[in-house]
């Protein structure tokens, strides 16, 4: 048994792991308006559960003591109550997007109403974070009303993820997304930004100025065809990268593992090997989360692996024993996870969490016969 660090997700989606394998062989944008957009907008209070449930199992039984929920647009104080439940470390938003399909649309007057309610909710180790959910579908008004919300409060967003968002003309006309979302004053010390493929000449360096954090999420960077963020590059300019799972139905896993493990890899199509150490992987995946998220007594949270008999034997010879660890795969390998001193998994048990209200298979089947009511195309 090895005691190994802790992780954080620093971008998941809790709504959309009941969607996981549904939404498949599409990029970017069809991939929003065809399967995901639909179906969020199908959950009831009871199938968010299930969903929200079936993500924590995942995460926490793969090492992780903290995240950050993108959220869903309707009933976010579904997943903030089972948050608080489940003893995990979180930064927990609802999604804000006043354009887009009617069918999930709010008005921003109704937004404001609901993040406020959010905000109330959230406590102990949740906090409440902002969350537009990216320039497409948020008005103007909308990244105005951000500006008056406290400059303490997280806020995050998707940025310069995918080729068919950045041909946006909102986009195009200010030279790039994060010139963009210069421009409308989101940029800060305490704003994270997902994806930052597609940087434009200048954006690395606006990252730089303002203190802008990114997170980077490889799995699904390529499941959507996407892009690969050039993160030596970014290091190389001082800029906080964290990791990320994304939505399992655009990666199929929640196990950070997996993207410290991908992302190490692909680092090297972008410097030669060994630019980034398997301590900074290590800090990437945990440590810079739990310092821009102030995850207090985060170090002290505790994750025991399961090591086989020859990867007992091969460590103790391996020439950067961070990354051998970073990159052992943790589902099903993992035993116990104490988090801010509290036991939340066991040896496959899960002391904190409900039960699921209904089967998994029970609640599929809702949400996809109610988006297929809105309009969604089988």
């Amino acid at each position: 048994m090895e005691r190994v660090n802790p992780t954080i997700q620093s971008h998941v989606h809790l709504c959309q792991t009941l969607f996981r394998g549904m939404a498949e062989n599409r990029t970017l944008i069809s991939w929003l308006e065809d399967r995901i957009w639909p179906l969020e907008a199908a959950h009831t209070p009871e199938t968010l559960a299930v969903s929200v449930i079936l993500s924590l199992r995942e995460i926490i039984s793969t090492g992780s003591t903290g995240l950050l929920d993108m959220g869903s647009v309707q009933h976010s104080q579904t997943t903030i109550e089972i948050l608080k439940q489940s003893g995990i470390r979180a930064v927990a938003c609802n999604a804000l997007m006043d354009r887009g399909p009617d069918f999930i649309k709010e008005e921003l007057s109704w937004l404001r109403k609901e993040s406020e309610k959010v905000e109330q909710r959230c406590g102990g180790l949740v906090q409440y974070g902002l969350a537009p959910r990216f320039v497409l579908s948020c008005s103007p008004e909308l990244w105005k009303w951000l500006e008056t919300k406290s400059k303490n409060t997280i806020r995050t967003t998707h940025a310069a993820e995918a080729p068919g968002e950045m041909a946006d003309p909102w986009i195009a006309e200010h030279g790039g997304n994060i010139h963009l979302l210069s421009k409308l004053n989101f940029l800060s010390p305490k704003t994270l930004l997902a994806h930052c493929v597609h940087l434009q000449p200048g954006e690395l360096e606006l990252l730089k100025q303002t203190k802008t954090a990114l997170v980077h999420c490889p799995w699904t960077n390529l499941h959507l065809g996407s892009g690969i963020a050039d993160v030596p590059e970014m290091l190389r300019n001082n800029i906080t990268v964290m990791l990320g799972s994304d939505g399992a139905p655009c990666n199929n896993r929640l196990d950070l593992s997996g993207e410290t493990r991908l992302a190490a890899n692909l680092a090297t199509l972008k410097a030669p090997p060994g630019t980034v150490n398997g301590k900074t992987w290590s800090a990437i995946s945990g440590k810079n989360a739990a310092d821009f998220f102030n995850f207090n007594n985060f170090e002290k949270d505790k994750v025991e692996l399961s090591l086989t008999a020859t990867e007992e034997e091969e460590l103790p010879r391996a020439e950067d024993k961070q990354r051998y660890l970073n990159e052992v795969p943790r589902a099903g390998r993992v035993r116990r996870v104490e988090c801010n001193g509290k036991l939340i998994y066991d040896h496959g048990e899960f002391p904190t969490l409900p039960e699921l209200p209904m089967s998994i298979g029970e609640a599929r089947d809702i949400v996809w016969s109610r988006a297929l009511s809105l309009g969604m195309k089988p």
